[in-house]
């Protein structure tokens, strides 16, 4: 029975909350601007020790 619950509150509670998540808000910040052709960005330069 304690699984059946559990699998409940997943189906309606976790998935959901997680879909609608990605839908407004990229977590991991995957996209790129839209103006932006490529992620390459320059090298800071650092001294030499």
């Amino acid at each position: 029975m304690r699984t059946f619950l559990l699998f409940l509150v997943y189906c309606f509670v976790v998935t959901p909350v997680g879909l609608v998540s990605r839908v407004v808000k990229d977590p991991m910040t995957r996209r790129r601007p839209a103006r932006t052709t490529t992620y390459w960005t320059a090298p800071t330069p650092t001294q030499a020790r």
